[in-house]
């Protein structure tokens, strides 16, 4: 006599509900967000100037809704966790260039918020975020106590050769000879990372760091604004994610951090991947994946 078929409820569990028409037109959704995105990133990654970057951003955000603009940030940070370079190449361009978002309508962005807020997306709401105006400033502020030189002096002096004049301009706490210095051909990767890493200094010359197209994308200068109490804390959160494993570790053992941007450390620490298991493309020790050298310094 033949077997008869088994009965599949015999153990007493509900059979699985049919999938809905909704339910099929989400995953859809979903499945074509993260074609998008890996688009996305492979695009910004093969592209070396920051403008050209910055457009194709530009572009695919304003393509989205504020509801697949949330869910595509969050399948981004997802990403970025898992230790992808090309993900971490689009959340680099998004922290450094919040204009991107600040050139959407704001219903647009109000409603992404919202969005980002109603699913439980901290972190991507505060992408959102932009930085408080600065301060206006007071030229007592603004003064090198390096160099004791009139504003004008010093803003020639960020356009020339003297080294020594250089290396004292450094020290600068206005933007306005920290942007004339940064755009010195002089200049070198370990020179940027001091005024990055500078303290006590004032929050616009960090900002000037941030948004330089030649600077900016250097992955030690980004770490010493990230690091930085004196970086605003809307740019400082947006860099967190973009830092490595082991440098949010090293930050945090440090104390370099507020206890805000700690916080946020150590949540994207918690959520970074399982217990005894690497992010794919990440060492062992949440090291650079093949596809995303660390950068070098000038010769």
């Amino acid at each position: 006599m033949a077997d008869r078929p088994a009965d599949p409820h015999a153990d007493g569990r509900a059979p699985a509900p049919e999938p809905t028409r909704a339910d099929a037109l989400a995953r859809a959704d979903e499945i074509a967000l993260a074609a998008r995105l890996t688009e996305l990133g492979a695009s910004v990654a093969a592209l070396r100037e920051g403008p050209m970057r910055r457009a194709v951003v530009c572009e695919a955000v304003r393509a989205l809704s504020p509801d697949a603009l949330v869910g595509l940030l969050g399948l981004l940070l997802e990403r970025v966790r898992a230790g992808d370079g090309d993900a971490r190449a689009v959340l680099q361009q998004l922290a450094l260039e919040p204009t991107v978002f600040e050139e959407l309508p704001y219903a647009h962005v109000q409603a992404a918020y919202a969005a980002a807020q109603a699913r439980g997306l901290g972190a991507v709401a505060r992408l959102f975020l932009g930085s408080p105006p600065p301060e206006p400033l007071v030229e007592e502020s603004a003064r090198n106590a390096h160099l004791d030189l009139p504003l004008g002096n010093r803003r020639a002096l960020a356009r020339g050769r003297d080294r020594n004049a250089l290396d004292r301009l450094l020290h600068d706490r206005d933007h306005r000879v920290v942007q004339l210095l940064l755009d010195n051909p002089r200049l070198v990767e370990r020179d940027v990372v001091r005024i990055a890493a500078m303290r006590p200094t004032r929050p616009e010359v960090l900002e000037v760091v941030s948004r330089h197209p030649r600077w900016s994308a250097r992955y030690a200068v980004r770490k010493a604004l990230a690091c930085n109490p004196w970086t605003p804390p809307a740019l400082a959160r947006r860099l967190l994610p973009t830092l490595l494993r082991q440098d949010l570790r090293l930050a945090l053992e440090a104390g370099v951090l507020d206890p805000e941007m700690a916080a946020e450390a150590r949540a994207l620490l918690g959520r970074s991947s399982a217990p005894g298991r690497s992010p794919a493309g990440e060492g062992p020790d949440g090291g650079l994946s093949d596809g995303d050298p660390p950068d070098g310094d000038d010769p």
